[in-house]
């Protein structure tokens, strides 16, 4: 949409106690069905509220349409979920970066799904990741540049089928023109070196966790 140059979308997961997430004017607020209640408790209001609306009060959804909250109500009787809508929402509103959060943790099967949809066929091309606390998730058709700190994991992880012609730079356990395979766990916790890493792939799809350290060691250095 203009004027906003990312859509962030509340999901009703966990929301982790320190979210990571830096918001300006120019992120456009978008709470998912529940994910409402977790926008209300880091005191943000949505600029649009999307799902069936099960899971949130009356007097929350009363609040929104006082305040001018655009409402887009769906029947609970429906193939998607909340999150799959909002999603599709945000693609059709051609935002040029979409950042999914609260959407991990809760149910196992809840989080797989969350995680399955950053494969829609809609959101080829598009810059969308999850965002869960120090954790950023990423699915890479192609290429992947990643801001790193020295001692960040990186894990790799085939979306579904075999992932070639992998190719990384700046991680301390290197893959030159490999295969990974989605029942192996090579690809897991590998090691950023600098500030970039990169990956580069020739087919497949493949899921990239990045898990910041830097929280960590700035929280210890406070406390000592």
């Amino acid at each position: 949409m203009q004027n906003y140059t990312r859509a962030i979308l509340f999901a009703n997961g966990d929301c982790p106690g320190k979210l990571e997430l830096q918001i300006s004017e120019k992120d456009y607020l978008i709470a998912v069905d529940g994910g409402l209640l977790n926008m209300l408790k880091l005191g943000l209001q949505p600029h649009l509220l999307i799902g069936d609306l099960d899971s949130i009060s009356a007097a929350d959804l009363h609040q929104c349409q006082q305040a001018g909250v655009e409402i887009l109500r769906f029947s609970p009787q429906k193939n998607e979920t909340d999150l799959e809508l909002a999603l599709l929402e945000a693609i059709k509103r051609e935002f040029p970066q979409i950042l999914l959060t609260c959407a991990l943790g809760g149910r196992l099967d809840h989080t797989l799904g969350n995680l399955s949809i950053l494969a829609m066929p809609e959101s080829k091309g598009l810059q969308i990741s999850i965002l869960d606390g120090q954790t950023s998730v990423y699915l890479v058709r192609d290429q992947l540049h990643l801001e790193t700190t020295q001692g960040d994991l990186v894990s790799l992880i085939p979306a579904g089928t075999e992932v070639q012609g992998i190719h990384t730079d700046g991680l301390r356990y290197p893959l030159e023109n490999e295969k990974l395979d989605p029942w192996k766990t090579r690809g897991l916790s590998n090691i950023a070196l600098g500030e970039r890493v990169s990956v580069y792939l020739k087919s497949g799809q493949l899921y990239v966790f990045h898990i910041s350290t830097k929280t960590n060691t700035e929280e210890k250095e406070q406390d000592e």
